[in-house]
């Protein structure tokens, strides 16, 4: 996922899939508060669970588009 992208998801509630440091993939329903800068993590998505970098996001959807598919 790239800034540009990731900035459309802020203020909303996503369906969240991302792979944690180990390389096992997490999917969790969270909201984004902010796109930023986190000095040696690069580029992240500010939620309500913490700082997740962009470069482990699998898959970012708006909550109410996932489950109406």
């Amino acid at each position: 996922m790239v800034i540009s992208e990731a900035k459309g998801f802020v203020g909303s509630l996503v369906e969240l899939a991302y792979q944690d440091r180990k390389g096992e993939e997490i999917r969790r329903e969270a909201e984004v508060f902010d796109v930023g800068f986190v000095p040696l993590y690069g580029p992240c998505l500010i939620t309500d669970l913490g700082e997740i970098r962009l470069d482990r996001v699998l898959s970012c959807v708006h909550a109410q588009a996932a489950k109406a598919a």
